[in-house]
Formats: structure tokens, C-alpha cells, sequence
């Protein structure tokens, strides 16, 4: 049985907020109603956020992001 630290856990959320962030992202292209691109756009920019802030607890956790 494996057990997962803190930092594995970390790097995971970090790898899926940057394909949040990209998903988003690319729908936000494709979209061609403005209030949905826009809503896309809102969404990849919070994934965005979360990543910046995993990343920082990641280097402060002693891993490299």
C-alpha cells in the first residue's frame, strides 16, 4: 500500500489546475457567444489563480513547481 504525502498531493492539484486552466482556456476560443467566452475566460483566470497558489505552497513545502 503507498502512501501519499502532502507534497504528491500537492503536485496533483497543481497538474490539475493547469489543465483546468488550459481546458478553460481553449473553450473560451471556441466559443463564439460573447457572455460564454467570457464566462471561459473568468474560469481559466480563477484556475489560473489556484495554480500560482499551489505552486507557492509547493516551494515552500521544499518541492519544485
Amino acid at each position: 500500500m503507498s502512501q501519499f504525502t502532502d507534497l504528491d498531493m500537492l503536485y496533483d492539484y497543481e497538474k490539475d489546475a493547469a489543465s483546468a486552466a488550459m481546458g478553460y482556456m481553449t473553450l473560451a476560443t471556441r466559443a463564439h457567444h460573447g457572455d460564454l467566452r467570457q464566462i471561459y475566460l473568468r474560469l481559466a483566470n480563477e484556475a489560473t489563480n489556484a495554480h500560482s497558489k499551489v505552486s507557492k505552497l509547493i516551494n515552500q513545502s521544499g518541492g519544485i513547481a
